[in-house]
């Protein structure tokens, strides 16, 4: 970010530690600098574990340099930047959201507490890296005050996880005689993979079974079930007989068209991406994991060609209308694509983005030999989702089902065909999500061959949890399983998100299951996740202890932050309630 501002500004690399141009010194943080202390910082008694300490919470919340390699030397580069009598004004460039906010914020305070200065801060917000992005945003900066909710919520959150993780990990890990970490995003994570291999575990097969007609027209086999029964036990093989035997007694190889339903269709693409729908598309297409897919967005952003990835939306804001504008023109023109620009509310809607609008297209050309296979994927994804939801014509489909059915001395057989016939591609010509079922040509009151099948089956337990699954529940935890398979946000996570209702943020999520795989609760199997003899250690623990953090109690301080954002409520009201509920936990 800091060389593609220096580039639109003109200046210069200094010592390869910042750049300088007549107007600007632009420099960078590699993450947070600072970190809050930990207990024995505060107290070295406190290196000793022990419960009598239990809960500890500080009087006030002191923040300390990370110890990693080259962290105290680029706080002191800033510090000496920041000190330059030259310097009159500091513009805070972090990301577009809380986390942005405090990495950046925090720094800045830290050093005018320490050397008893105060210079003017301003903000700029670039959702992406475009020059004329960054140039407009120079040209308008923005008061810190405008954004200073987005450092109450982000300080807000980091002292509830000190307070959770350090209180609730000595704890558990003195009660247990055993090392372990507790926080407020893990043990949902860990507990939702916990219920699910519960669940399979205690799961209890039955056998049921399908009547199978099987059809031939026109060289194709067509397969329908018309019939599923659980028979009771020992009463599957006489069963399967009757099934068969009434089958065959009402059709006699002949089935009837009893009807034809036919409509057009205009179907519409999917949204475009969210880093969440991004990592599930690129998951289940290319089986690359959620982590990875966010490390090669971000490539693409720190390169230009797309937007920032870390966002939880799916829309794009009404202010960026000319944006898009010019880089459909731009596309149209030099790619020949059939492409136009659309404003509507299925693409753009300010009210459904948060912080960070959908991810898109830069519109900068693609150098293809300098992208890697994998960033080639997903460029391609991104552009071709783009493409779709800007397509000039319309994605036309007939739908046709086809109803058989038989009747005989008031018994009946009925079985229904599906299939899909596209009149006019659209969309479909950037991107085909369409399982099209190629049907033969039926016509009504027509007889067709028949031929019956008894397949006996056995009902299956749920499956393990994937990555995929694991988002779309910390989006909308109490969303129902079924609901959680489809790969859009609905208006209902919509409003769940602004309320504050998800567990941890696009940006922490990919992380947040690395780390439990890391700290032994979880491990990985074939692209699914199942729970260790330590993880049910966790959840038994809590449970024994009544330490509640599951995802309610997770989401309500979600959206207890919200309303730290929304001026609702103080920072300091909320960490009093978080206080008393862990005193109460540990008492």
């Amino acid at each position: 970010m800091a060389k593609e501002i220096a580039k639109t500004v003109k200046a210069t690399s200094k010592n390869k530690s910042y750049f300088e141009s007549k107007d600007y010194i632009i420099t960078s943080l590699f993450g947070h600098l600072l970190e809050l202390y930990r207990m024995e910082d505060y107290n070295k008694d406190f290196s000793k574990w022990d419960l009598d300490d239990l809960p500890y919470f500080p009087k006030s919340f002191k923040w300390k340099l990370k110890k990693q390699k080259g962290i105290k030397e680029r706080y002191n580069l800033i510090q000496k930047l920041i000190l330059d009598k030259n310097v009159e004004l500091i513009i805070n460039c972090g990301d577009n959201d809380r986390e942005g906010e405090v990495l950046v914020n925090n720094l800045v305070y830290d050093i005018f507490t320490k050397k008893k200065i105060n210079k003017p801060v301003k903000r700029i917000l670039l959702p992406d890296l475009a020059e004329s992005t960054i140039k407009n945003e120079l040209s308008h900066l923005r008061n810190i005050k405008d954004t200073e909710n987005w450092y109450n919520e982000g300080l807000a959150r980091t002292y509830i996880d000190w307070i959770y993780g350090i209180n609730f990990s000595r704890f558990v890990s003195l009660k247990t005689k055993d090392r372990f970490s507790v926080g407020r995003v893990i043990v949902p994570t860990v507990k939702f993979i916990y219920d699910r291999d519960l669940e399979i575990k205690n799961f209890k097969p039955e056998k049921y079974l399908v009547l199978e007609g099987i059809i031939q027209k026109d060289g194709k086999e067509i397969k329908i079930e018309f019939q599923k029964i659980t028979p009771g036990p020992g009463e599957i093989d006489k069963a399967k007989e009757n099934m068969l035997k009434q089958a065959e007694e009402i059709c006699k190889g002949r089935i009837t068209v009893d009807d034809i339903e036919e409509k057009e269709v205009i179907k519409k693409p999917k949204k475009l991406f969210s880093l969440k729908t991004l990592q599930n598309y690129m998951f289940s297409k290319h089986k690359i994991k959620i982590s990875r897919t966010l490390e090669i967005a971000q490539t693409l952003y720190e390169k230009t060609y797309t937007t920032y990835p870390r966002t939880n939306s799916e829309f794009l804001t009404d202010e960026e209308k000319d944006k898009v504008k010019k880089i459909i023109k731009k596309l149209a023109e030099e790619e020949k694509l059939n492409i136009t620009m659309k404003e509507n509310k299925n693409i753009f809607d300010s009210k459904k983005v948060e912080s960070h609008s959908a991810i898109i297209i830069t519109g900068n050309k693609i150098k293809e030999d300098t992208l890697t296979t994998e960033e080639l994927k997903l460029y391609n994804a991104v552009k071709n989702r783009f493409l779709a939801n800007f397509c000039k014509d319309d994605c036309i489909v007939k739908e046709q089902t086809i109803k058989l059915k038989k009747l005989k001395d008031q018994e009946s057989i009925e079985g229904k065909i599906k299939g899909t016939v596209i009149k006019q591609k659209g969309y479909l010509e950037f991107e085909n999500d369409l399982s099209e079922k190629d049907i033969p040509n039926f016509v009504k009151g027509e007889e067709v061959e028949i031929r019956f099948e008894i397949k006996e089956k056995e009902t299956t337990p749920p499956g393990k949890v994937t990555e995929a699954e694991l988002n779309n529940f910390y989006e909308n935890p109490f969303k129902k399983e079924k609901q959680q398979e489809a790969e859009e946000t609905t208006d209902e996570d919509y409003i769940a998100i602004m309320q504050g209702c998800e567990i941890g943020t696009p940006a922490t999520r990919a992380g947040i299951i690395e780390k439990v795989k890391h700290d032994g609760y979880v491990v990985e199997n074939k692209n699914n996740l199942e729970i260790t003899d330590k993880g049910i250690k966790l959840i038994e623990t809590l449970d024994n202890l009544g330490i509640n953090l599951y995802k309610e109690k997770t989401v309500e301080i979600g959206k207890e932050l919200k309303d730290i954002y929304n001026n609702k409520i103080s920072v300091d009201a909320v960490l009093e309630k978080v206080k008393e509920e862990v005193k109460s936990s540990i008492k």
